[in-house]
Order: structure tokens, then sequence, then C-alpha cells
């Protein structure tokens, strides 16, 4: 088995950028919704949304990338290159689509013309990525640095000397890309200079030949944000996709703790072990659990931040907190689903053989969740904009969200189950329910402070931190031994320029 990437330090890593950009990106989606109007906010999420269908095939190449390069392939030159190449047509097409896209909701044909530019970059990143994510996985803990200090450092400046409008936002993100491409090409620099490695075209041939599978596999995202896609078609109105997206903003928040899992995959494709699935569930739960019940009973004070007028979307948020805490759960075990297979390991690999594999059957789940969401999410909002005049654009969002939530659940069961057969392993109830009670515990002290303006919010969550692992080290003996391993480990291996 190949030298095993440790757990622990690597996710911690990355956690750690995840929490540094949830006030970096706090910061950014203040000022940005301070300056913008709710539709001006609703037309840069369906601007975002028709460029994540031009961007969508950016991880076919990556997805093998990362199997091979995991196992000691050369491949790194190969998966730039070839991913580079897609960009182009991809870019082709986007462009073409421009008219009609823009004629649903009344965006100017510039805006999307504007952020065109992106697609290179997140092609380029996503092959950077790839190859981190194979070998060094807490270098994605260093590019989000990049990225988030960039974003946040050009939107402060804007804001002090100019009017900020939705073509600098969109600048600005097209910026915080560029410098994450160069942050990944830097600290990757040893891996792409190596002197054996050439472009490898029979192995590119391969990847070819299969990549129907990696196609079949990130499609189910392609189709996920077709539910958003419905609600603004049905609703002809960006107020819903706003309200969403602003309750999704925070909700994401808890599947940032996947970070502390980022070392699992890799790990079970060098060949991991029962004990790498339960390390990474233990960690995960540390942090997931404090930031759902946080994000539930501080749903309202926390939606203040962006504007007072999100605080309709309290509700939303409330709903979709504990479905990211599963969403993210399943995130895990499909990693565990996926990385335990071998089929692909050898040579010549049948198209009927990756037909069997659950490199296929683990997406074909996805397919079947996603097709119940957009039928859901259909039903329900025709529905609700059929009995509900006002206030329709939340109740429409909501609608979405109930749709969701139904075919996650589904998901995550299923995920559940597969995974245990596959690699059979404890899921740890014991430490669930001690995470759980220090999270009431600082519920508790959330309820007492009971904040009402921005700032009192912020520092309430900063408390609510400090309560909640203070009662986990005062519980849980394991929790101090972690810590004290991962300061130590730090300590010895903090030298990233080497």
């Amino acid at each position: 088995m190949k030298e095993k990437i440790k757990i622990k330090y690597s996710g911690l890593i990355v956690f750690s950028s995840k929490i540094f950009s949830v006030f970096t990106g706090l910061i950014f989606t203040v000022i940005v919704t301070r300056n913008l109007s709710i539709n001006e906010f609703g037309t840069w999420q369906y601007l975002s949304l028709i460029l994540s269908y031009a961007t969508f095939p950016a991880g076919l190449f990556p997805y093998w990338a990362t199997r091979f390069y995991a196992r000691g392939y050369p491949v790194a030159k190969a998966t730039i290159v070839s991913n580079l190449l897609l960009s182009l047509p991809c870019f082709l097409i986007f462009l073409v689509f421009v008219p009609s896209v823009s004629l649903i909701i009344n965006v100017k044909p510039f805006l999307f013309y504007l952020i065109s530019i992106q697609i290179f970059l997140v092609y380029l990143s996503t092959s950077l990525e790839a190859l981190a994510l194979g070998k060094q996985p807490q270098l994605l803990g260093y590019e989000t640095f990049s990225f988030e200090l960039t974003k946040v450092a050009l939107a402060l400046i804007l804001f002090v000397t100019l009017n900020l409008k939705l073509e600098n936002v969109i600048v600005i993100v097209i910026l915080a890309y560029l410098m994450q491409c160069l942050t990944l090409l830097f600290l990757l620099r040893k891996n792409l200079i190596v002197k054996e490695e050439n472009l490898n075209w029979n192995i590119q041939k391969k990847w070819l030949l299969n990549i129907w599978l990696p196609l079949f596999n990130n499609f189910p995202a392609f189709i996920g944000g077709l539910d958003l896609f419905i609600i603004a078609f049905l609703t002809k109105s960006a107020a819903s996709l706003a309200f969403y997206k602003v309750a999704l903003s925070i909700a994401t928040v808890i599947s940032y703790s996947l970070g502390t899992s980022i070392a699992l995959y890799p790990n079970l494709l060098k060949g991991g072990e029962k004990k790498d699935i339960e390390e990474t569930l233990n960690f995960f739960l540390i942090f997931a659990i404090p930031m759902t019940f946080g994000a539930i009973f501080l749903a309202k004070p926390i939606l203040h931040i962006f504007k007072p007028e999100y605080e309709e979307a309290s509700i939303l948020l409330i709903f979709m907190a504990p479905q990211f805490l599963l969403k993210s759960l399943t995130h895990i075990f499909g990693d565990v689903i996926v990385g335990v297979e071998e089929i692909d390991r050898g040579e010549d690999v049948s198209f009927k053989k990756l037909l069997k594999s659950k490199l296929f059957k683990w997406p074909l789940l996805n397919y079947i969740r996603n097709a119940l969401a957009l039928t859901l999410t259909y039903v329900f909002t025709s529905l609700i904009l059929t009995y509900f005049l006002s206030n329709s654009a939340l109740y429409a969002a909501f609608s979405c969200l109930l749709a969701n939530i139904i075919a996650d659940v589904f998901l995550f069961s299923k995920a559940y189950l597969t995974s245990i057969k596959a690699m059979p392993f404890n899921f740890p109830l014991n430490k669930l329910f001690k995470y759980c009670l220090a999270s009431i515990l600082m519920v508790i002290v959330l309820k007492v402070l009971n904040p009402i303006k921005s700032i009192e919010t912020l520092i309430t969550i900063g408390i609510g931190a400090i309560v909640y692992f203070t009662c986990l080290f005062l519980i849980d003996f394991e929790v101090r031994t972690i810590f004290k391993k991962l300061f130590v480990y730090i300590k010895r291996n903090h030298n990233l320029w080497k």
C-alpha cells in the first residue's frame, strides 16, 4: 500500500480554510447584498447557474486523474493539457446559448460574455485540484486561503473607492479564480516539472474511452441545479432564487466540515481500511453537529446580517441546516463506495465491467435522487403558485427545499446501506451523543444572549464555539487527545515550502 495521507492533519488544514472562508465569504456576501438589489443578487445567482452548465465537464478527466495519480501514475501534465483543451468547445457552446438564456429573466448579454472568462480558469483549477487531492489534499486548503483573501481584498477596495456594481462583482470572482490557479501551480511546481513524465497519450486514450463514466457520475450535479431553473421559469422572478441562495450560503457552511474528510478518498484508493472511515466520521461530526445546531437556532439573526429583508428566509435555513448535515454524511458514504472499488486498477477495463461496478452504481443512485427532487419541485412549486398569491417568492423557494429534503433522505439511507456493505464500519453513535449534548449546552447560551444586531450575532457565534469546545474537552478524553496530537504534528510539519 502507498504511504497513507494523515487524515486529521490534512483534514484540519482544509477545514480551517473552509472556516476562514465562512468569515471572508460573509464579508463578501454582506458587501454584495448591501450594494445590489434583491433582483440584482438573484441575477448574479442566475448567471452563476448558467455558467455551471458550461463548467460541469471540467471534472471529467480529473475524475480519472485523482484515481491514477493517487496510485502512482505520472499523469500531472496530461491532466492539465486535456482539461484546457476540453474548455474550448464548452466556452463556444456557452456563447452560442447566451442570446436565448438571457431572455428568460431579462439579463444583459454583456454580463454573460463577461462571466464566460471564468470558464477557462475553472477548468484549470479543477485539474490542479484533482492532482492535489491524489497526493497532497492539504494544498486544497491553501488554495482556498488565496481565493478568499483575493476576493475580499478586491471587494473592500472597490467598495471604498467605487459604487460596487454587478459587473464589478463578476470581475472580482474572476481575479480570485486566477489567484487560486497561480497558488496551486506554485505549490504543485515540483510535480509539474518531473523530467521523467511525458504526455502519456495512452493513458489519455484510456480516459477518453471511459469518459462516459465520469460524465455519468458528474451529470447528476448538472441536472441537480435545474430545480432553481424550474423556480425561475415558473415564477418569472429572481426573488425566489435570492431567498433560496441566501439561506443556502449559510447552510453550505455545514458542508465545509467535509474538509475534515478530505484524506479519506485518496487513502481508500491506496488501500484504506475500516479505521480510516470511523476516524473520518468522528472527526467530521465534531464540527458538523454544532454548526447544524447553530444554524437552526440563530437562523434569523444570521440572515439579518445580509439584509433585514432576508430574515424571511429563516424558515428555509431552519430546514436546510439538518438537510446539509445529511448531505455531508451522504458524501462521505459515497467516498467509501467508490474509494474501495478496484475494478479500474487493471490496464484494460471493459465497458461491461465498469457497468457492473460501484463506480457506475453510485452515480445511478444520484440520478434517482435528482429525478425525484426535480419532479417534486415542479409539482410543489406549481401548487404554491396556484394557491398562494401573497409572498409566493418565499413559498416557491420553500417548495424547492422540501422537494430536495425528501430526495436527500432517500439518498442518505441508500448510501449508508451501500457503504457498510462495501466496507463494514461502525458509525460513532456514542460520540454523536456527546457532540449533541455539548451543542445543546451551546444553544442554551445562544438563546440567553439572543443577538439582534449583526455585530452581536458574530460575537455570539464566537462565544458559542468557545462554549461548545470547552464542554467537549471536559466530557470527551479522545477529543483532547486528538487536538494534542494535531498540534504536535503540525508543529513538526509546518514548512509548506520544502
